[in-house]
């Protein structure tokens, strides 16, 4: 191949404009060095249509006639024999393109009315299936491609193919970044909605979570106001029956028949009522301090140094007329000097919840041949300190043991219950004590929680 060609190739391929995959450009590049190489001034890119049965110009330099594009179509109907000459898929030299097996389809019409008397088509491949084809056409004198000629425009045809993959890559890559940008902007709304609906669902939880709360207190409210009322009204009727001694013993004093022994049967019957006044009295204020104390306590999440032997008693003493309304006995039985640093408001709550989970669950419709009864046992562990509440109930299928903690299962939604009980206890247990709970029950065998929670 003469130098001046391999020169024109060597500029062509190290150009960027053939892999920055503006394939416009690089058509005209590749189009202007056939010019240059091959003395030229007509030369142009033709590309196949998806069925190969038109062939259509997208690029055509004629710089006699200062063109540079023009808007041409070729159908194999109307040129059969230059069609059938392409589907080899190798180069068209045509020496003489009027006589031309190839070419001469286009003396009348094309060749002719342009002065074109050679033409060289060289096939343009892509991925290896031949798209179209580089048009040189020759005018003036007829000329005779030589081989050198052949394989310098059939290198640009290489080229051009190289040029549509770097512009397909191009068109991949920038569908690629809008594809990227729409994916990060959907990201970003999404996770803008999933912030949105958890901080919604979290406000939700923390209602619902308070609202079992308040459940729980309002069960101990209920037990404690029945509780209360029987003492006040002992102490009432006391200190009425008093009064009445007291206008009685006043009356006969006036009267002046006030005698020795009435007056020490006065004092003996107030002194009684007085007694039996103070002790109903003094048994609704420990109840309702020790209410007080847990109410509080189940609002405060302070840590404390506590005595559970001496700690958990006072806070269940508020539970027991709930319980007794249901005919539950409630046992107690914790290790003497069980110290923990902990919130006492948590453990006052998993208590609180343990037992009005029992009393609401484990005796409903179940009839025993001895006593309901609800134990509580705290003890020392190798794992720290233990907490259980058994009960004498119906207990809980083996299928269900699982769902027993989560958030929304219940089996009393019909009477109330909201399924957040053992949720609420279980996210107690794990996240403010950092313990373990475990569940143990049969049907006819009871249910056991346990609460395990680490000491120091």
């Amino acid at each position: 191949m003469r130098e001046t060609l391999e020169l024109i190739l060597l500029r062509v391929s190290q150009s960027e404009d053939i892999d920055k995959g503006e394939l416009e450009v690089a058509s005209r590049l590749i189009i202007n060095s056939v010019c240059e190489g091959l003395e030229l001034s007509r030369a142009g890119i033709w590309l196949y249509d998806e069925t190969q049965s038109l062939i259509q110009c997208r690029l055509l330099i004629d710089k006699g006639n200062d063109l540079d594009s023009e808007n041409l179509a070729l159908s194999r109907a109307d040129f059969p024999h230059y069609f059938e000459a392409l589907d080899y898929e190798r180069s068209i030299a045509a020496h003489d393109a009027n006589t031309d097996p190839a070419t001469f389809e286009f003396s009348e019409l094309y060749l002719s009315p342009l002065g074109i008397t050679s033409m060289l088509d060289v096939p343009i491949r892509h991925r290896g299936k031949m798209i179209g084809i580089i048009c040189c056409e020759h005018q003036g004198k007829a000329r005779t491609w030589h081989s050198d000629e052949i394989v310098f425009a059939a290198t640009l045809a290489d080229l051009y193919g190289r040029a549509v993959s770097a512009n397909e890559r191009a068109d991949y890559e920038a569908k690629l970044i809008h594809a990227n940008q729409t994916l990060e902007k959907n990201v970003r709304d999404r996770t803008a909605e999933l912030e949105s609906a958890l901080k919604t669902l979290e406000a939700a939880q923390d209602k619902l979570v308070e609202s079992e709360k308040m459940a729980a207190l309002g069960n101990l409210v209920a037990g404690v106001a029945h509780e209360v009322n029987t003492p006040l009204g002992i102490a009432l009727t006391s200190v009425s029956n008093c009064k009445e001694e007291l206008k009685s013993i006043y009356k006969d004093f006036e009267n002046e028949s006030l005698s020795e022994e009435g007056f020490k049967e006065f004092n003996h019957i107030c002194l009684e009522g007085l007694n039996l006044a103070e002790s109903s009295l003094m048994r609704a204020a420990n109840l309702i301090k020790d209410f007080k104390q847990t109410s509080a306590d189940q609002t405060s999440l302070e840590e404390e140094e506590i005595v559970l032997d001496d700690y958990i008693p006072r806070i269940l003493n508020p539970l027991k007329p709930m319980l007794r309304k249901e005919n539950i006995a409630l046992s107690i039985d914790i290790a003497p000097h069980l110290f923990i640093t902990t919130c006492p408001g948590v453990i006052a709550q998993l208590l609180t919840n343990l037992i009005s989970n029992a009393q609401r669950h484990a005796f409903d419709g179940y009839t025993l041949n001895e006593k309901n009864r609800v134990c509580v046992i705290g003890k020392k562990t190798n794992n720290g300190l233990s907490i259980s509440v058994s009960d004498n109930g119906k207990g809980i299928p083996a299928e269900l043991h699982k769902k027993a903690f989560e958030p929304f299962y219940t089996t009393a939604r019909d009477k109330g219950g909201t399924g957040l009980g053992l949720n609420i206890l279980y996210n107690l247990v794990t996240q403010k004590l950092n313990g373990d709970i475990a569940l143990i029950s049969a049907p006819n065998e009871g249910t056991t929680i346990t609460v395990t929670i680490p000491v120091d």
